[in-house]
């Protein structure tokens, strides 16, 4: 498109009309990312994107988009608020190329079930995904400008912190499958309850085209009008002879009376966020077989149950990207009959707001089922535990200190924490040691 086209779209004020005919590639937020032909916007947040244009004109941007006056000798579009015009370009760009979009929400394994259902399509379409944590109002716009017109399929992650902004991303992509992992209790702090949580997660629902699939096994989400998926007998399609170990799992499913084994390299408590993978194959016309071999290939990304050998003998499972209370309870669950001893770094749980306390209180109830094992607790709210016998840290740096006058062989260690307490610094430490 031109620079006319996009000042159609943005319906901002045109300063510096000069080569207006210029076609415009790619729309970039970052000005070290700028090459010749593209259009910088730039956004007002914890830095002002206007200190950078400079450097943009310079990298060979040929458009610029701005929220406030500034003179520069480049086609520039004024408007009143450069985060909405992202979207509003994105909504265009969307229904330009208007590939199938599928949108996955969830307070537990959106990323998980997004690499899942990628891994299993792209067997048969061009597939786009999201890329790193782009799941907000900034991340899923840069997500859409990445697309190109032999895009089939585009799987968008939706995150959220309060109501009305899935709504928001629902409406901007208008998916044609839309997904829900799980509720939990993840941004509790800000939306108050579970019902709540579900309400703001079922906002994916307003720009929706096709069919919603969801965890059936999910309390909340098995009284949903969706395909469900899970161990329940009332889901869609079923889950029979779980059996799994730290790295895998394998388990049966019934697809037109004839019994099919999964296997993948996941533990048990993420089986359900593969289920809907299946499911959505499944429903896109991908043959089971087919299925089944991309599954076998999948790989998890690093810090999340990435499970690591060291020269030691210890095994470390690094799943430090991110926590709540849902998923610490399924990586506990999953080591509680492992024999080897066991060395637990845990960190905070984070955006629980007034919550925080309640639910931090319940995890020594979690630790009690553990044998053979040895606790350290790391950040503000761990330390409030009181939990006996565990050794308790501020931070990543302090907790490092004290490693580094130990010496740890053949044990069974776990590293879960927040994003923002930086455990996996921990990981890097062990690994370097050892």
């Amino acid at each position: 498109m031109n620079i006319i086209d996009i000042l159609n779209i943005t319906k901002g004020t045109l300063i510096n009309k000069i080569n207006l005919n210029v076609n415009i590639g790619k729309f970039k937020i970052n000005s070290k990312e700028i090459n010749k032909g593209d259009c910088y916007i730039a956004l007002i947040g914890n830095t002002d994107g206007h200190k950078y244009i400079k450097e943009a004109i310079k990298n060979g941007a040929s458009l610029i988009i701005v929220s406030k006056k500034v003179s520069f000798n480049i086609p520039t579009i004024l408007v009143q608020n450069t985060t909405k015009v992202l979207g509003t370009i994105a909504t265009f760009i969307r229904k330009t190329y208007n590939p199938k979009v599928i949108a996955i929400t969830g307070s537990v394994g959106k990323t998980t079930t997004r690499e899942l259902i990628y891994t299993v399509l792209k067997t048969k379409y061009k597939c786009h995904q999201s890329q790193k944590n782009y799941n907000n109002h900034i991340g899923v716009p840069l997500t859409i400008f990445d697309l190109n017109k032999n895009d089939e399929i585009a799987i968008i992650e939706m995150g959220m912190n309060h109501f009305s902004e899935i709504k928001y991303l629902s409406k901007m992509v208008t998916p044609d499958i839309a997904v829900i992992t799980n509720i939990g209790t993840s941004h509790i702090g800000n939306l108050g309850s579970k019902k709540n949580i579900l309400k703001a997660k079922l906002e994916i629902k307003e720009g929706l085209k096709g069919p919603l699939f969801v965890n059936g096994d999910d309390e909340l989400l098995k009284k949903e009008k969706a395909y469900k998926s899970g161990f329940n007998k009332n889901n869609h399609l079923i889950a029979h002879n779980l059996s799994s170990t730290l790295t895998q799992s394998s388990f049966d499913i019934n697809i037109n009376d004839k019994i099919y084994k999964i296997n993948i390299n996941l533990p048990a408590h993420l089986i359900n966020n593969v289920l809907i993978a299946i499911h959505i194959g499944l429903y896109l016309n991908i043959d089971i077989n087919t299925i089944i071999k991309a599954l076998n290939e999948y790989q998890s990304f690093d810090m999340r149950m990435n499970i690591i050998k060291d020269k030691n003998n210890n095994t470390i499972i690094n799943d430090c990207y991110n926590s709540s209370l849902e998923s610490l309870t399924g990586v506990l669950k999953l080591i509680q009959n492992e024999k080897q001893n066991k060395l637990l770094f845990l960190g905070d749980i984070n955006e629980l707001g007034d919550f925080s306390a309640q639910i931090h209180k319940t995890i020594p109830m979690l630790l009690d089922k553990i044998s053979n094992k040895n606790v350290i607790l790391i950040g503000k709210e761990m330390n409030k535990l009181n939990y006996k016998n565990a050794l308790y840290f501020k931070n990543y740096i302090d907790t490092i200190n004290y490693l580094k006058t130990k010496q740890i062989k053949n044990t069974l260690i776990l590293i879960k924490a927040s994003r923002s307490l930086k455990l996996e610094n921990i990981t890097n430490f062990l690994i370097k040691q050892n």
